[in-house]
Parts: structure tokens; C-alpha cells; sequence
């Protein structure tokens, strides 16, 4: 150990919080102390009772470490020695599980596209280990594209390159840019040849295996209680909930603040709701689109999770749909925050009865059968409901403005102002300039940045409006519509040049200094992602790697003003290419 760092030997709790404290399958926790045999532990089935199944990777025949994410490497605390380590390699890949370790998968159902699926789980996700840090951050590590689970279906359990390639830039740059998000850490090739009838058109099949390791406090999402409720184990989503509230999501009492009504369920309710309101706010201020915004993507603690055919907006248009199997645009950009709330109102449901039995909560005892004596009389459970639907649809009522609030602070400062959030910014500055970018496909993140140029002279507004349309970047999805798109920004200049004054910003220096802090000069759009995805298939190893360390550095410092790195710098000046790049994930 160096300082504050730790060795990878060193980084498990054992055994797991998680795993010793919520239920798991009872075949694969071993039968009279005995070992599952390996077709049972990836025998896909119905797995009951469990928030859980213990199960390993599989092996791969010839892992080679591609990628390491020095911030998650800093997060964890680890070593940075220890990532040269064949060692790293053998446990990142899923060749080798650390002592007194036992990996498991998750078991959760989930809505997608609006209907109810049942059992799904981890099907490629395999946890290795928790771990807790000198500052008490928690961590559960994870491996994506590790092998077959009991949750894979007919799958294989396997990632390819080009996937696992995108989900791995694209969780560090999310969190560079300030959005809840759960972590990558490493990106290995696995040497194994994975077949995808369903990929991308003029994709060579076989494809390249890999495996991406993930971090985040907790992988708990809303299917987890869903799964439980589906099946009526409402006494497992006690346990769940209980199990979330002490050590995922605990109550935070700060000094001055009131504490929220309801009883322990609501107020956990609340801060899922308010963590995803903050979530979704950060996903429509960075024009950042998911895709599969199902239940079982969506995370208690508010973070993105389960990057599959995402897109950062490269036009502004409210309407984007990014997942090419979404034919009817239920998960639009624009319609994200609509479907957080109708993903919350599902989790709601699971909780019901208990946020609607207030303080006589624990004196609830569910039926385990018709028959059963001991267990609270069925008109009482009933009136419990109804109260906890009111009171889940009061707290639903509220998502609106605990949204509008993070979206007023978050685009507030992209514009550089300091005063507020007024009502009237929203009315008469964010609203009027998306209405502007949407109806003229403007360049969202170039406008941004440049805007922080817009100059305030003693020339007056006539002559600083001229100077600013010639220093400010607009461009446009249709060459065509690019002077009528300046012409129609003019009105709402004299606007923001008010409002800059009235707030005090009138100093250009320190006005860009905070504005180039919050609008990334550097973004990953889907087409530089190609670029690295494409290096992998047409350039050496080494060279590729190359591509891939230079995006990934310009993916966790996306505000400089200048890189090093003329690839970084070709990418940030570059015009957006016409070519449509379709994402498929798998």
C-alpha cells in the first residue's frame, strides 16, 4: 500500500453487505453446504425468493487490458501499479476470482417499452466485490460480457468490441461532465469470438469479445422491487426496501432542513424521485438521449445505468430517437422526463401499502397463504393501498418542479449567470433560444461553448450584436438555413445581453472562465465513438489503443480550452459527418 492507495487483494469486504444481507437463490448459495455444479449456475430459469444468484465468470483465453480509467482507479483508492499487474488482467477479464469473494447477478423484471416482461436479470452482468473507501464511499464492482447467468435467456452472456467500447468512454464522460452515473473501469479484450446475428449492417461476424468493468454504489433498481411485487413477496420488498434505506439510500438530516413528511417508505420514495428528477434534468441540459428507458435501467440512486444506444445530441432536435427499435419515439429526448415519471409511479406501486400504513407500518404482516391467521385482516391492507396511491400520486405530483428547479440551475449556468434561476429565465431566455436551436437544427454544444464570447462593450448593443454573430458558432444541420437562423437569433440577444447586465456579468474574462466550466468543448458524439470503434477493426492493436487513450482523455476533460493531442483537437474542430451512424446494441 502507497499512501492512500490499496492493493487489489486488499479492496473486497468480506463477505459482501449485499449478498449476506438480502436473500439469494437458494440453489447456487450451495445445498447442504455443497457446490452447485456449473450447468446450474448458468441454467437459465425462474429464480424465486431472491434479490440474487452466486455465480462466476467464465473464463476467457486471452485477455488483454486495453483501457483503465485513471478517475475510477482514484475513486477506489486503488494502486495504479496494481492495473500493470497480470493479476488486474486475470480478475477484470473474469479469469480469476479474489479469495472469500463470491460473485453473483442481479434478479429483477422490469417494464419495457411499457409492458411488463417478468423475470429479466443480469443476463451478462456478473458483481465481483464490494468495496468501501478511507472517505466510507462504497463501491460494488462489476463485470459486463463476463459469460451466461441464470438471468441470460438465450443469450450468451457475452459483449462485443464495439459496445463495450461505447459504454466504457461514455460512463467516464458522463461523469466528467456532472450527471449521476454509474463508472467504468476497465475495457479488456477477451480473445473470444462473439456471434451477432442482429448487428449492425456490414458488420464481419465473428465479432471481437470484451468485457467492460463496472463500478457504482449500488446496482438496486426499480425492477428489483418489481420482480417482488409481480410475484406478491411483498415481505421481500420489505426486506428490500429496509435493506435500500439503510445502506443505499439513507436519510441525510441537514442542519436547518426540514425532514420530509411520511413515514421511512415515502421519504425513501421521495429521494428515488428526486435523485431521478435531478438525473433526467442533467440528461436534457446535455442533450443526452438513453434509449431504453425501462424500468429495469432505471437506478434508486438517480444514476444512468446501462448504456446501450445512447446519443449525445449532435442537432438540437427535441424529437430524436436514438434507439433504432423504437418505432413509435417512446423514449424520444424530449419525452425522458415524462417517462421517468411513469417509471416512478411503478416503483410507487411496489410501495403502496407501505407508505400508505404510515406509522402502523411495522405492524403489517402480509398473508402467506389464504389461510393464514396471523396476518393483518385484507380490508385494513386495502385501505392501505389507497392511502399510499394517494400519497405516492401527491409526491409524483411534485416531479415537475423538482425537475424544472435542476433544469433552471443547470442551464442558468451555461449561461453564465449567477443571479436566480428567475421564472422568467426559462420564459424568456432557455425556452425562446431551444425553441430557436430546435427549429433551425443548430449545433447544440458548439453554440454553448462560443456563446461565452458574447462581448458587452461600451460600443452599445447594435455593435456588440454584430460582433456577436460573426464570433459566435452557429452552424446548422441544413447549410441553407444558416442566416435566417442568425437573423432569428438577433431578438433573443438583446434579451441575454439584459440579463447579463442585470445580473452583473459584464466582465467577459470571468464570465467565460465559469461558462468554458459547464458548456464541454469536447463531446462524444456517436460518430468519434465510430472512429475509436472503427480503429479496432482497421488499424494494429497498438495503434488502435492510441485512438482509444485519446478519447478516453478527452472524454474525462472535456473543458479545455486547448489539447495537446491533435487527434483530440481534429475531433473537437471537426464538422459533423452527414452519415447517419446506427447503433445496435448487443
Amino acid at each position: 500500500m502507497r499512501g492512500k492507495f490499496r492493493s487489489l487483494d486488499s479492496l473486497p469486504v468480506r463477505p459482501s453487505v449485499f449478498t449476506r444481507l438480502l436473500p439469494g437463490d437458494k440453489y447456487t448459495t450451495g445445498l447442504a453446504n455443497e457446490i452447485p455444479s456449473e450447468s446450474l449456475l448458468r441454467l437459465s430459469r425462474p429464480v424465486y425468493h431472491s434479490v440474487f444468484a452466486h455465480v462466476p465468470p467464465e473464463s476467457c483465453p486471452q485477455p488483454k487490458l486495453l483501457a483503465v480509467s485513471p478517475l475510477a482507479i482514484d475513486a477506489i483508492e486503488l494502486d495504479p501499479e496494481e492495473t500493470k499487474s497480470e493479476q488486474f488482467t486475470q480478475v477484470f477479464s473474469g479469469n480469476k476470482v479474489l479469495e472469500e469473494t463470491r460473485p453473483w447477478s442481479l434478479c429483477y423484471a422490469g417494464h419495457q417499452f411499457g409492458h411488463f416482461a417478468g423475470q429479466l436479470g443480469d443476463g451478462r452482468a456478473i458483481s465481483l466485490f464490494e468495496t468501501v473507501t478511507s472517505k466510507d464511499n462504497a463501491w460494488e464492482l462489476q463485470l459486463k460480457g463476463a459469460g451466461r447467468t441464470p438471468f441470460s435467456r438465450s443469450g450468451d452472456g457475452l459483449a462485443v468490441m464495439r459496445s463495450s467500447i461505447r459504454e466504457f468512454l461514455v460512463s467516464e464522460h458522463m461523469h466528467a461532465l456532472g450527471v449521476p452515473t454509474t463508472r467504468s473501469l476497465s475495457l479488456i479484450a477477451t480473445g473470444k469470438e462473439v456471434f451477432r446475428e442482429d448487428g449492425p449492417p456490414d458488420t464481419k461476424q465473428p465479432e471481437r469479445g470484451a468485457v467492460v468493468a463496472r463500478m457504482a454504489p449500488s446496482w438496486l433498481r426499480f425492477g428489483n422491487f418489481e420482480l417482488f411485487y409481480s410475484r406478491g413477496e411483498m415481505e421481500n420488498i420489505r426486506h428490500l426496501a429496509d435493506y435500500a434505506i439503510e445502506h443505499v439510500l439513507p436519510e441525510e438530516e441537514e442542519q436547518g432542513q426540514e425532514k420530509e413528511s411520511g413515514n421511512q417508505y415515502e421519504r425513501f420514495f421521495v429521494r428515488v424521485a428526486k435523485r431521478t428528477a435531478k438525473m433526467v434534468a442533467e440528461w436534457q441540459a446535455i442533450g443526452f438521449c438513453h434509449g431504453v428507458m425501462n424500468t429495469d435501467n432505471m437506478s434508486i440512486l438517480g444514476l444512468t445505468l446501462d448504456y446501450g444506444p445512447y446519443q449525445i445530441l449532435d442537432f438540437y432536435d427535441p424529437k430524436n430517437i436514438c434507439n433504432h427499435s423504437d418505432y413509435n419515439g417512446m423514449y424520444a429526448f424530449e419525452r425522458q422526463p415524462t417517462v421517468c415519471l411513469s417509471n416512478l409511479l411503478r416503483l410507487g406501486v411496489t410501495l403502496f401499502e407501505f407508505i400508505g400504513a404510515q406509522d402502523k407500518v411495522n405492524s403489517i404482516v402480509f398473508p402467506k397463504d389464504k389461510k393464514d391467521l396471523e396476518a393483518t385482516h385484507q380490508a385494513e391492507l386495502d385501505e392501505s393501498r389507497r392511502i399510499g396511491q394517494k400519497r405516492v400520486m401527491d409526491q409524483i405530483n411534485q416531479f415537475p418542479s423538482w425537475l424544472m428547479e435542476n433544469i433552471a440551475k443547470k442551464m442558468n449556468a451555461k449561461l453564465g449567470l449567477t443571479k436566480g434561476p428567475f421564472k422568467s429565465d426559462m420564459d424568456d431566455l432557455v425556452i425562446p433560444l431551444l425553441d430557436w436551436m430546435s427549429l433551425h437544427s443548430v449545433n447544440y454544444h458548439r453554440f454553448f461553448r462560443s456563446l461565452a464570447d458574447y462581448p458587452i462593450t461600451d460600443a452599445g448593443e447594435e455593435k456588440d450584436m454584430e460582433a456577436a454573430l460573426s464570433l459566435l458558432l452557429i452552424s446548422t444541420q441544413h447549410p441553407s438555413q444558416l442566416e435566417k437562423s442568425k437573423a432569428a437569433l438577433k431578438p433573443w440577444l438583446s434579451v441575454y445581453r439584459h440579463r447579463l447586465v442585470a445580473d452583473g456579468s459584464i466582465d467577459a474574462h470571468e464570465r467565460k472562465d465559469r461558462m468554458n466550466k459547464v458548456n464541454p468543448r469536447f463531446v462524444l458524439h456517436n460518430w468519434i465513438a465510430q472512429e475509436v470503434i472503427d480503429a479496432f477493426e482497421n488499424l494494429p492493436q497498438e495503434e488502435a489503443q492510441c485512438v482509444l487513450e485519446s478519447c478516453l482523455e478527452a472524454c474525462i476533460h472535456p473543458y479545455e480550452e486547448h489539447y495537446q493531442d491533435e487527434r483530440i483537437e481534429a475531433w473537437v474542430l471537426s464538422d459533423i459527418p452527414k452519415v447517419k451512424i446506427i447503433i445496435v446494441h448487443n
